[in-house]
């Protein structure tokens, strides 16, 4: 529509009534909105500039306002302009903000019904929060640590790992209603990482106990705990069984592989803070006992120490105080120890510059005993050969590591040693017997 059009003269009008050529003038572009073209969108001798420029300017504000004043006039008869408050007269300076109404029309609204969604995992968690708490661990003056349990008994028994509760100098149990309740410990177990504490309180809801030999891999599983912090203490996660008598190696702080652990597999998000609190199945049992404590390096694979065990210890430990006997099932192999430092024979007698002036069988020769050990209150001694361990041969150290290896923490063996007299003159023959050390308990 909007075009500019080089306006040129026909052929006719290039020749004057003599039928000279008359002079030529230069091209002139007009705009009048219409289409420019042939004699009628043209002046032959180039026009008045201003005449056309004022034409232009009255057509132009012709239809703005062409354009604008019905818009303004229905404007404010729907009320879509607001005007001022101000009675004619006042001062013409602009008002605030809170001086001018605005009436927003409702186009966008929140449904009347809005939609509950009460599944499976809803009723587990309603059917299970008001048992499970947060632990609160003050730490003497150096801190505090967060963990978690859940009830066991209606009069105020509270399961949670040892670990949580180690070295704490005042525990509190803090239910996610907000109550709070001074706990003490009654009993713990470092090796199954198991610990009982007592709160006075009555009518608990306990959860209830499920049957972890039960389980399938694959079945939905949930996690209530307090991770990381007590702002988010309540907080549940969602997983499956991904495995089952998982035998998981536990280290000391040196190292040392001390125990192994048969525990459940679990995918079910376990952070810091969600230790000692419950794993639950949809029938909203307990199946085992979150322990992080073992996965921190790990992404998706938690493990939960399974509740048949557990109840064991956690019975034992509300009567006694202590585990007085080993569980029928237990799902803690505690690996065995000496306590004593070995040389292969003849590399030993040379280190220490021994001269046997008597014969002596093979075996490895015994460098140091560690005090309050098993084996030394059986009678072991300084450069004893040892050369039997529970009726097996011992020739090198691989012979004693092999035997040693085929028992566990708690086991009662026998060792046959050589035992030198103080000048290294003769020597006899002697068979100690005692109960083999846990590898976590030296050292």
């Amino acid at each position: 529509m909007d075009e500019f059009n080089n306006n040129r003269d026909d052929q006719n009008d290039d020749l004057t009534p003599q039928g000279e050529p008359a002079p030529q003038t230069p091209p002139t572009y007009v705009w009048d909105g219409k289409q420019n073209g042939g004699r009628h969108g043209r002046r032959r001798n180039g026009g008045k500039k201003p005449f056309m420029f004022l034409v232009v300017a009255v057509i132009c504000m012709a239809l703005t306002m062409a354009i604008c004043i019905p818009t303004i006039l229905y404007a404010l008869d729907e009320g879509h302009i607001a005007t001022s408050s101000k009675p004619t007269g006042e001062s013409s300076q602009e008002s605030s903000d809170s001086d001018v109404s605005y009436e927003i029309s409702q186009t966008v609204t929140v449904t009347d019904t809005p939609f509950l969604e009460e599944n499976v995992l809803t009723q587990v968690y309603k059917k299970c929060e008001g048992s499970c708490a947060s632990i609160y661990v003050e730490l003497g003056k150096t801190g505090y640590s967060i963990g978690s349990g859940f009830v066991l008994t209606e009069d105020g028994y509270i399961a949670t790992n040892q670990h949580v509760v180690d070295g704490g100098t005042k525990v509190t149990v803090i239910f996610y209603d907000g109550e709070e309740y001074d706990a003490k410990i009654v009993g713990e177990d470092p090796v199954r990482d198991l610990a009982v504490l007592k709160i006075e309180a009555k009518g608990l809801t306990p959860l209830p106990i499920g049957n972890s030999d039960a389980l399938s891999i694959g079945q939905t599983t949930i996690a209530i705990g307090t991770p990381y912090d007590l702002s988010l203490a309540g907080t549940m996660t969602m997983g499956i069984i991904s495995g089952l008598d998982r035998k998981i190696p536990i280290e000391n702080d040196s190292g040392v592989v001390t125990k192994t652990m048969h525990l459940i597999q679990t995918d079910t998000p376990i952070n810091p803070g969600n230790s000692g609190g419950p794993l639950i199945n949809m029938a909203g049992q307990v199946v085992g006992i979150n322990s992080l404590k073992l996965i921190d390096e790990y992404e998706g694979i938690g493990f939960a120490i399974p509740i048949n065990s557990a109840v064991e210890i956690f019975n034992q430990l509300i009567q006694y105080g202590e585990v007085v006997q080993d569980p029928e099932t237990d799902f803690v192999i505690e690996n065995p120890r000496l306590g004593v430092q070995v040389y292969e024979l003849q590399a030993g007698l040379e280190a220490f510059r021994i001269r046997p002036k008597c014969d002596y069988p093979e075996g490895v020769l015994v460098a140091s005993v560690e005090p309050n050990t098993a084996v030394y209150a059986a009678g072991l001694e300084l450069y004893d050969i040892i050369t039997e361990f529970n009726g097996k041969p011992v020739k090198n150290l691989n012979d004693l590591t092999n035997a040693l290896a085929q028992y566990r923490a708690g086991d009662k063996v026998t060792m046959t040693v050589f035992s030198f007299s103080r000048n290294f003159s003769q020597g006899e023959y002697k068979t100690l017997e005692f109960i083999l050390d846990s590898a976590g308990a030296i050292g």
